[in-house]
């Protein structure tokens, strides 16, 4: 009996090692991590009682602090690891006894497959076995028997996994670029932090993620040619948010979200994120009648291609009620619905539906639910779109205008819409028209949907450390910009092997430095300029206790 599990083990183990033999190799190339929450397998929750892992090639469990190895297994594997009263258990099948062998551990711990990747057994995303680069990080939360599952891994891998997921990688290489760049920003400046033990999950609350066995050649080289490259605003990254369908015409921010913090609506604008219609000959569409008449044709723009370019939604007066009636005790949980609903049979008869604001994009900012008892005031797109919901799912957009069957009467009501999601900033079916239709570049589509930003690298702050940069160079112009250099007037930096001093005294002092550096790289090319700390640099003769970190970025283009 002990001879035959044995047997059966083995076969699974080489089967496995040679499925995976061709994998490539655990590194990190790039200038950031993202520590990506991955959430179970219908996107309820991040937290998880039990999961089994196993790699392509040996995994190693260590502890962080440490560094201590606490145990290896090899190729194909499985580890289950289950949390129980704050300890972790640990359990495999040894594969020359054929028994489980048990550990137990009392903190939280890192698991690495150095030569290859990590999978989840029984585990399925984007209907393939879910395989992942970099690592697993198992860290506790605030329940004894629950953990969160964490896979953190290089940006540049990480991109891998969400750029072919969330864009078709038929909309074309430039729409991929521009893609990356977006999606790179928001995995590291996402719109809402979401906890302390990771920056995003893998699901479309932050962007969607389905690690390695997703990964596409042409979106692979969509990432490798925008390698390093953010987008930024006033010498900050922005916040890149995008959606698959704006409708012709995107929206504020300041329209579309409430503030993450604070929950005020309308929230703070931010000056690169503005309403924008594909065409100049657009006019605002911030009154009804403007906006029936753009979104119940179909005028030429980015987005004619979607499949919800244009949509209607149909109710009947009973049926609405229910709907509404139903949606308001749910959509009171969040805050944008005054006076807040908490009984559906408290809704009383539909008379009214008024919308009161909306904006640049036609965009519904507030409306008015009257019915013969009150009147409820709601705001904000997404609790609209899951206000009015048509057979379970909610409105596409909220580019929506509402018309009875007859004036005044709401025995039938329809809705009018465009586009699909909240239609600020990046529309991903524009994207794709504007290069594959208009020929236009990554750079192009960028700067129309995000406006007045610069490509460049991340920026940072130069102090007691090197700080190396790689990026991709997609044009020949490269600028270092300084957006205050203080005291410094001397910057070494090392590009491949050349050592080079950059000479700052013709600069000001607390002056902003722009200098073009294009000389030293190589176009189309993948370069690393590494820069010096002050206290390495001999040309740098301050008093090194007096010396502040300085930020720093490189433009591009």
């Amino acid at each position: 009996m002990k001879i035959s599990k044995i047997l059966i083990i083995l076969i699974l183990f080489c089967s496995l090692a040679a499925v995976f033999c061709s994998i490539p190799t655990y590194s990190y190339p790039s200038n950031a991590m993202v520590k990506v929450g991955i959430m179970d397998q219908k996107y309820t929750t991040v937290e998880k009682s039990e999961v089994t892992i196993y790699g392509s090639n040996q995994i190693i469990v260590t502890n962080p602090k440490t560094k201590e190895e606490i145990l290896s297994l090899g190729s194909g594997q499985y580890l289950t690891i289950i949390r129980e009263n704050n300890e972790y258990i640990l359990s495999y099948i040894n594969i020359e006894t054929g028994e489980t062998v048990e550990n137990s551990i009392g903190h939280d711990f890192i698991v690495t497959c150095p030569d290859g990747v990590i999978g989840i057994k029984d585990f399925i995303r984007g209907g393939k076995p879910a395989m992942y680069r970099g690592e697993f990080r198992f860290v506790g939360c605030n329940k004894p028997d629950k953990f969160y599952l964490v896979n953190c891994l290089d940006v540049e891998y990480y991109l891998k996994g969400v750029v072919p997921c969330e864009m078709p990688v038929h909309f074309g290489l430039e729409a991929l670029k521009a893609q990356a760049v977006a999606a790179r920003v928001y995995s590291l400046t996402p719109r809402t932090k979401l906890s302390r033990a990771y920056d995003v999950v893998d699901s479309v609350a932050s962007q969607v993620y389905n690690g390695y066995n997703r990964e596409s050649d042409i979106a692979n080289r969509a990432i490798d040619e925008t390698h390093g490259i953010v987008a930024l605003y006033n010498d900050e990254m922005i916040v890149a948010v995008f959606s698959s369908t704006a409708g012709g015409y995107t929206e504020c921010y300041s329209e579309t979200f409430s503030d993450p913090i604070t929950q005020q609506f309308p929230s703070p604008e931010k000056k690169y994120l503005i309403a924008k219609p594909d065409l100049p000959e657009f006019k605002p569409l911030d009154n009804e009648e403007d906006a029936f008449k753009f979104y119940s044709t179909k005028p030429l723009s980015y987005d004619i291609h979607s499949p919800l370019y244009r949509w209607t939604r149909k109710w009947t007066k009973e049926e609405l009620q229910n709907v509404l009636k139903n949606n308001l005790v749910v959509q009171s949980k969040t805050g944008f619905v005054e006076p807040r609903l908490t009984n559906p049979e408290d809704f009383g008869e539909l008379k009214n539906i008024k919308v009161t604001q909306r904006g640049v994009s036609g965009k519904i900012v507030f409306m008015e639910i009257e019915t013969d008892k009150t009147i409820y005031t709601v705001g904000k797109e997404l609790v609209i779109r899951r206000l009015f919901t048509k057979d379970g799912k909610a409105l596409p957009s909220a580019n929506v205008v509402f018309k009875p069957n007859k004036d005044n009467d709401w025995d039938e009501i329809t809705a009018y819409g465009g586009g699909f999601g909240h239609g600020c900033g990046l529309s991903q079916y524009g994207a794709m028209y504007m290069a594959k239709d208009c020929k236009m570049s990554f750079e192009t589509i960028l700067k129309h949907y995000y406006n007045g930003i610069c490509l460049g690298t991340r920026p940072f702050e130069l102090g007691l450390h090197y700080v190396p940069q790689t990026f991709y160079m997609p044009n020949k112009k490269a600028v270092l910009v300084i957006p205050n250099k203080h005291d410094m007037n001397t910057l070494q930096i090392k590009v491949g092997e050349n050592v080079i001093n950059l000479d700052l005294s013709g600069y000001k002092h607390n002056s902003r430095v722009e200098l073009d550096i294009s000389q030293y790289l190589e176009y189309k090319k993948l370069n690393t300029v590494t820069f010096t700390p002050p206290c390495q640099n001999k040309l740098d003769t301050r008093r090194f206790d007096k010396i502040r970190p300085i930020k720093m970025y490189i433009k591009l283009g």
